[in-house]
């Protein structure tokens, strides 16, 4: 098929250039023009409510209260027909599904007027109006697949989110003018005229099949697979093999489904639902970034539902304005909005979903507290465009995101999930926030919505992501900012303040926190879902949090000072014996207590040699600057994993060498018993020792109650010569692991191993 084929049958092709090349395909066009018409629509008939509102409450303080009513009207239907409006989207022909939705949703709207006596028979219609819109969205986007080119996902949606703002801009402004000059019975009337005017538009749209998207699919992922092997750096990303992982998987689940329609389901249209809400709530649960983008939607619209009944009743009340300058400033909203969306679709198309988020959220909030602040009226005009355009790209972000994550054989599930949990939290911040602004006032509300914001901002990167491999020191900027707390808060504040961040850290990191789980299992022996277990992955982390107090606070100086203070070493013969044989001393410990502190204790006893240590390298570059600058102003010289020759120097010269721990870092270990079940642990230490003739010197350093610390060093372990050096290399790796069984069972608390020793 040609490229011209491709647009003339509404394909926008992946080697099309160009933002904006995306409206030279008739498809997409109809259904951008055709969203605009059915969300200008939407927006009126709010304007229109609005004015009703206001005219009920003639002559008193307006109650956010009654706004409240209507938006859970609005949100109410996504619960009971969210997910069944996704359903039959996978079922029946999307297009005719929008065309029947705007059709339906004309005719009620234009009923409104006729019945406007009766409150109760407008909130009725407008429950209807709602729940068929939820059909019209399942539809619109589930559709959008089978109109662009998986590539041009991100841009279409951000183009479709311009649709969404630019009739957030046309249809509270327009419709507020509208309403006020002519009252709420021509807004409704004109609203159900915007809804033929979308029925008409969608009705020249012509669909892609199912199989032409499998075999569009099938070659991007073919491309993808080859570039990820042409770039090394790409391919050592853990996020971007999860990614991978996740397209490969959906793609398997597509060539599995049926090419052009379903097979007939024998049972009842009750069974069939229940079987495909099922099977769509399943499909989205194997991908932790679709369940990620449905929190992080439901979060922004949570924050929208709260600011939606907080804003109406400010300028009310405050300033006195009426439906036109309140559809000015919702409009203002949309004009943000739609920056927002061009720019994120614009510059970062191809950005971490994650990261876009976070900014996101972030500034949303942080411009929600300065709308709170604002004094005068132009000031909370500016706010509003700000935060319309810091909420959009989290909007186009998690839209990208399922098209991306979900087969095409269940999108439309998927939309309907999202979109029944994003509404019901807008619904829900919407009623909360018409309580709480008639109790507290729509400013003290929004300073607090708007720190939540930010609040989950701040922890939303480490929602549903994969941690294994995160350590707080690859972020410089993090280390920077701990070194400076560290050196000059008192160190049991630190700790009290370290406990805090790790049972945070020990809920949104939940790779870490299984690991942990594991660990603590094996150590106590006790299940992994036990009370027991959990307590102590609890202390782990808070142990770990304590290590990175005393690490950063030997940075800042002040607990250096301390350290001949702070940390009495036992068994320092034990070290001394192993040296005179003069091929130096492999000093062997786990990640228990601090061996930072130990190492810095060491360095300050006057007749030892100097010492190295073997460590992994920071991925960061200016984090692994900052790291080994850190251990060697303390004494400690830092010899990179992978660098052999350093190594053997270093014994050579009668120096002591320290090998921290008790998981793999890439090579290959050796297979032991570690608390009753077999574990691989690395066997660097026995294969140096036997190479160079250097004793084992296995040392720990342990935390004490009082923060002070003791330093426990063991008899060393002389290798002896021998010609099996395979079965030599397992023996010595057993012993040092019977030694580290012995310190982490008396310490387990202070095992800070937040990776699973045995596996998963």
């Amino acid at each position: 098929m040609t490229e011209r084929a491709n647009i003339r049958d509404g394909l926008v092709n992946e080697r099309t250039k160009g933002f904006f090349n995306l409206f030279r395909s008739r498809g997409f066009s109809l259904l951008w023009a055709g969203s605009l018409m059915s969300q200008a629509g939407d927006h009126l008939n709010l304007m229109a409510l609005t004015a009703l509102i206001f005219a009920v409450s003639a002559g008193t303080r307006t109650s956010g209260l009654e706004f409240s009513k209507v938006l859970l009207l609005a949100s109410a239907p996504v619960l009971f027909f969210g997910p069944i409006s996704g359903v039959y989207a996978d079922r029946v022909s999307r297009k005719t599904m929008m065309i029947t939705s705007d059709l339906i949703r004309a005719g009620l709207v234009a009923l409104v007027p006729f019945v406007s006596g009766s409150m109760a028979a407008v909130y009725g219609i407008i429950f209807l109006v709602y729940t068929v819109n939820r059909f019209y969205l399942s539809a619109k986007s589930a559709a959008l697949p089978q109109i662009v080119s998986g590539g041009k996902l991100m841009q279409a949606n951000a183009l479709l989110n311009v649709s969404t703002v630019a009739a957030l801009i046309v249809g509270p402004w327009g419709g507020g003018i509208l309403v006020e000059k002519y009252g709420y019975t021509m807004g409704f009337l004109a609203d159900s005229g915007t809804y033929i005017i979308s029925a008409t538009l969608v009705a020249f749209i012509a669909l892609r099949s199912i199989s032409e998207i499998t075999a569009e699919r099938t070659a991007e992922l073919a491309e993808h697979r080859k570039a990820m092997g042409e770039s090394a750096k790409h391919a050592l990303s853990a996020h971007s093999r999860a990614e991978f992982a996740e397209e490969a998987a959906k793609l398997g689940h597509e060539l599995a489904a049926p090419i052009e329609e379903e097979a007939e389901v024998i049972g009842s249209t009750y069974h069939r639902l229940v079987r495909d809400l099922k099977d769509g709530l399943s499909q989205m649960r194997r991908s932790p970034l679709v369940v990620y983008s449905t929190i992080s939607s439901a979060s922004a619209m949570m924050l929208s539902g709260f600011v939606l009944i907080a804003l109406p009743v400010l300028v009310r009340n405050e300033f006195q304005m009426g439906t036109a300058g309140l559809g000015q400033l919702f409009s203002l909203a949309g004009i943000g909005m739609l920056v927002g969306s061009l720019v994120v679709g614009r510059f970062f198309a191809h950005a971490q979903r994650r990261a876009i988020i976070a900014v996101s959220m972030a500034l949303a909030g942080v411009t929600i507290v300065a709308m709170a602040a604002a004094g005068s009226l132009l000031g909370l005009s500016f706010g509003i465009f700000l935060a319309g355009l810091f909420i959009a790209p989290t909007n186009v972000t998690c839209d990208t995101i399922l098209q991306e994550m979900m087969t095409d054989t269940s999108i439309g599930k998927a939309f309907g999930f999202r979109d029944m949990v994003s509404k019901a939290a807008f619904g829900l911040g919407g009623i909360l926030s018409g309580f709480i602004v008639d109790i507290t006032g729509p400013r003290q509300l929004m300073v607090v919505v708007g720190l939540a914001g930010v609040a989950f901002a701040a922890i939303s990167p480490f929602l549903y992501a994969d941690t294994s491999k995160l350590n707080l020191l690859n972020a410089y900027p993090v280390m920077k900012l701990a070194t400076s707390v560290a050196a000059r808060i008192p160190r049991r504040l630190s700790y009290r303040l370290a406990g805090a961040l790790s049972g945070l850290a020990a809920f949104l990191l939940r790779t870490k926190r299984n690991s942990a789980r594991s660990n603590a299992s094996r150590v106590i022996g006790h299940p992994e879902d036990s009370r027991e277990v959990k307590a102590l992955a609890r202390s782990m982390f808070r142990s770990y949090g304590h290590y990175y107090v005393d690490f950063f606070g030997l940075t800042g100086g002040g607990l250096w000072r301390q350290v001949r203070d702070m940390v009495r070493v036992e068994g320092l013969d034990h070290l001394k014996h192993a040296l005179k044989r003069g091929k130096g001393a492999i000093f062997v410990t786990a990640h228990v207590g601090s061996w930072d502190m130990g190492a810095a204790a060491l360095a300050q006893v006057e007749d030892l040699p100097s010492m190295s240590a073997i460590v992994e390298p920071v991925t960061d570059g200016a984090s692994d600057e900052a790291v080994t600058m850190m251990r060697e102003v303390r004494g400690l010289n830092v010899i990179p994993l992978g660098k052999p020759m350093r190594i053997w120097r270093a014994l050579k010269r009668n120096e002591i060498v320290f090998l921290v721990g008790e998981s793999l870092l890439g090579a290959r270990g050796v297979d032991v018993e570690f608390f009753g079940e077999k574990a691989e642990l690395p066997k660097g230490a026995a294969w140096l020792a036997l190479k160079s003739g250097a004793a084992i010197v296995p040392g720990f350093c342990i935390r004490q109650p009082d923060g002070s610390y003791v330093g426990h060093i063991e008899r060393p372990i002389f290798p002896e010569c021998t010609d099996d050096f395979d079965t030599a290399v397992r023996s010595y790796t057993q012993r040092i692991a019977h030694v580290f069984e012995d310190y982490i069972g008396k310490y387990p608390e202070q095992w800070c191993m937040l990776q699973s020793v045995w596996g998963q």
